[in-house]
């Protein structure tokens, strides 16, 4: 009778566990993240094609190019699309991601939303990672800290400081007891006590034309060094008129600051990326479309792995778009992002 007992609490923890787990996703998922309605191209992009032709003067390798003509198109177009985008007056982007934590064969998702917004030299970000109670008590002691898997950020920047200001709240972020990671509401909102946030100063990274250096989506490095040969494949949709460029990186040749910052966010001394799998696509006027990575690393053996799983949009200063710019429609930028 006691065997049966025990077996029917474990069953039902596990029943438990798995409609947490949906909860999660189906939150993410469903949650209101600005989203481009159809894969129309930029307004400023002219189908017409008046005198002035937008389009990029590039030519598409062949099926039988070699594979360092496929991989030097990749990077070309990628830095095309970086400098665009660092020039641009006003622009966009909206990332939702997923970390998959796999610990000894569980595999526990772990979703959350990013923000940004350029305007002129003002740069405004948010972060909300947003996993269920449930999941993060699970976590936490494993393989991941509040900081790093429960939080909200709110970032800002402009060209009169040297750095960037983050504020930061999780979970007894302010001492023990005095703080707390964001919730969603029912409503599909997102519900965060920012009073205990903690403030700190960030180094500060190209985004604007005002800026010397450069921009990058990514902090991993697209270049011809790290891109693995044979990986590369590129399309071109005339429909709707912009590439889609897949590749992989090579983990081995991963920059060691962000390894560094891999194994600090971890809390594995040994944590190593092992798979950098890449896609964008890139209007064929020069501007991002989309950017989805999914980077996996484990801690040193395979009991303790990560699928990291990000999808970016981008917008520009279009009248479609013209919402995207604005940071009241954006919860909480508008209070939390400033000097």
């Amino acid at each position: 009778m006691a065997k049966r007992l025990r077996t029917a609490i474990v069953a039902l923890v596990l029943i438990v566990v798995v409609l947490v787990v949906i909860t999660a996703v189906y939150n993410f998922l469903n949650y209101d993240v600005p989203d481009r309605e159809s894969p129309d191209a930029p307004a400023y992009f002219d189908p017409t094609f008046g005198e002035d032709d937008p389009r990029l003067d590039l030519e598409v390798p062949a099926a039988d190019a070699s594979d360092a003509e496929k991989i030097a198109f990749v990077v070309e177009l990628y830095n095309i699309a970086c400098e665009n985008y660092k020039q641009a007056e006003k622009a966009a982007f909206q990332v939702q991601y997923m970390t998959n934590m796999q610990i000894g064969g569980g595999n526990m998702p772990i979703p959350g939303t990013r923000y940004s917004v350029k305007d002129g030299d003002k740069k405004y970000y948010l972060d909300f990672c947003v996993p269920s109670q449930e999941i993060i008590d699970a976590v936490v002691g494993l393989a991941a800290e509040p900081a790093t898997s429960h939080y909200a950020e709110a970032q800002y920047t402009d060209s009169t400081m040297d750095y960037v200001i983050s504020r930061k709240v999780y979970e007894d972020c302010g001492g023990e007891g005095v703080g707390a990671g964001p919730l969603y509401l029912e409503d599909g909102s997102i519900s965060v006590d920012w009073t205990p946030a903690v403030e700190t100063q960030l180094p500060k990274t190209v985004y604007a034309a005002y800026q010397e250096g450069d921009f990058r989506h990514t902090d991993h490095d697209v270049s011809v060094d790290t891109i693995i040969p044979g990986s590369v494949t590129i399309e071109y949709n005339e429909e709707f008129g912009y590439y889609i460029c897949d590749f992989k990186l090579d983990p081995n040749k991963v920059p060691e600051a962000l390894l560094a910052k891999l194994r600090a966010d971890s809390g594995f001394a040994n944590a190593r990326y092992t798979d950098l799998q890449e896609s964008m696509t890139i209007w064929d006027s020069g501007y991002f479309r989309n950017y989805h990575a999914i980077d996996t690393w484990d801690a040193g053996s395979s009991f303790i792995a990560s699928v990291l799983d990000f999808d970016t949009t981008y917008y520009f200063n279009t009248v479609e778009d013209a919402d995207k710019f604005d940071i009241a429609n954006y919860q909480y930028m508008a209070e939390m992002c400033h000097k």
